[in-house]
């Protein structure tokens, strides 16, 4: 004698769990952090607490600030922008350069609480809080969202990196601050931070 097999109830398939992204947005940034400190950043989903800058730090971006838009508003080019501002590069990443220039075309990017998107020129001045991760990442970003020229000063070698976006790539010089250097992005602006710290 043949006995027929209960018929099984079907099991619903479990669902496809996704992972969350745990990483914090400009959203959560700016509802977490002060709202009168230029102390913070938001580097990949993650608030990263600044320290002070020194005098000397304080000296070069100040004098490079005066100097670029004293340049910018005699020809007409744009505008400069000196830290605090929040500078928004995706939802995840928001940095403070030091000094940033936007130029006339691209005016519409500045909002009313933070840049909208790439400056055409920023400016980073190294701290002693400064970590490598850090640097390296600001200089990727920089260079993914179409920051066409980046200075990186180290005060304490006395050194500027000077990084041009060319095809989408950065290629850099290195000079000393004994050296005049030239803008590509602000055409006919020189500048030798000798000037500054001498």
């Amino acid at each position: 004698m043949t006995v027929a097999a209960a018929a099984l109830p079907k099991v619903p398939k479990p669902k496809e769990i996704k992972p969350k992204d745990k990483r914090l947005t400009y959203r959560d940034y700016a509802r977490l952090t002060p709202p009168d400190s230029g102390n913070y950043e938001l580097h990949n989903g993650q608030i990263i607490h600044m320290p002070s800058p020194t005098p000397k730090h304080q000296r070069i971006a100040l004098w490079l600030t005066r100097k670029m838009a004293d340049f910018a508003e005699t020809n007409n080019l744009g505008e400069v922008f000196i830290a605090p501002l929040d500078t928004l590069f995706d939802r995840f990443n928001t940095f403070q350069p030091d000094v940033l220039f936007i130029s006339k075309e691209r005016l519409g990017i500045i909002g009313k609480k933070k840049v909208e998107a790439a400056p055409d020129l920023v400016v980073e001045v190294l701290s002693g809080g400064n970590s490598r991760k850090e640097m390296l990442h600001k200089r990727h970003t920089y260079e993914v969202f179409g920051v066409k020229e980046y200075w990186l000063i180290n005060p304490e070698k006395e050194t500027v990196t000077l990084y041009i976006l060319i095809d989408g790539e950065f290629e850099q010089q290195k000079f000393s601050f004994d050296d005049e250097i030239a803008s590509a992005v602000m055409p006919g602006f020189k500048a030798c931070l000798r000037n500054v710290v001498s």
